[in-house]
């Protein structure tokens, strides 16, 4: 029978001050700086590429604002076109408002070259009762001239 005995020895490393390894040390901070301008790079391109996508999608908003524009700038001319058709106007004047074409001597017409007088107006023509109208109509008006 071997009897085995074993002696521990316990070794105290309090004192046992350890070198800097300067090349280590540096080796350490070149690769943290490559890293890091590898990151700086890679968020860069990022935002570049993120903006880049913001970029289009305005454009395509505005160029679709720029269209909406052009239709509604385009239903409203004709909206004005048929407002201002003078067939409207007159049926508009006559039926909703009671006007009637003006008789002779009431339109005074200026020029640019005419003398800035207004004439004078011409007696009344004596009125006849109209019965059944109330408004002379212009063919009444015509056959009054």
């Amino acid at each position: 029978m071997a009897i085995e005995v074993h002696l521990e020895k316990r070794i105290i490393n309090n004192n046992v001050v350890r070198e800097t390894d300067a090349k280590g040390h540096r080796d350490y901070l070149v690769v943290t700086a490559l890293a890091a301008m590898f990151l700086f790079g890679l968020f860069a391109y990022g935002w570049q590429h993120y903006q880049w996508i913001q970029y289009g999608y305005r454009i395509e908003e505005a160029q679709k604002r720029v269209q909406r524009l052009a239709e509604i700038s385009r239903q409203l001319r004709l909206e004005r076109a048929s407002l201002s058709s003078p067939e409207r106007i007159d049926s508009i004047a006559r039926k909703q408002l009671g006007m009637v074409v003006p008789a002779p001597g009431q339109l005074v017409t200026f020029s640019a070259d005419a003398p800035l007088t207004i004439p004078s107006p011409r007696p009344a023509l004596p009125e006849v009762p109209q019965q059944a109208e109330v408004q002379p109509q212009p063919a009444a008006l015509a056959a009054r001239r």
